[in-house]
């Protein structure tokens, strides 16, 4: 039984990246952030960018996060 849901924009998001792309989100989710959620200890480079979160504060995709 999965422990997660995909949301509508998750899987709009993974059918826009190429096979190339997908293939590198599989292998990142399953060599780095599995491994470092089993732990809860996030490494640098899985950790999202002030930049990135702020470009995206504008937009409420999830209503259960509030907009930095």
């Amino acid at each position: 039984m999965p422990t997660y849901k995909a949301l509508p924009r998750f899987t709009t998001d993974l059918q826009h990246l190429t096979p190339v792309q997908r293939r590198r989100f599989r292998d990142v989710v399953q060599e780095s952030f599995v491994p470092d959620l089993r732990t809860g200890m996030f490494r640098p480079g899985l950790r999202e960018g002030r930049g990135f979160a702020e470009s995206r504060s504008a937009e409420h995709a999830n209503p259960h996060v509030s907009a930095l």
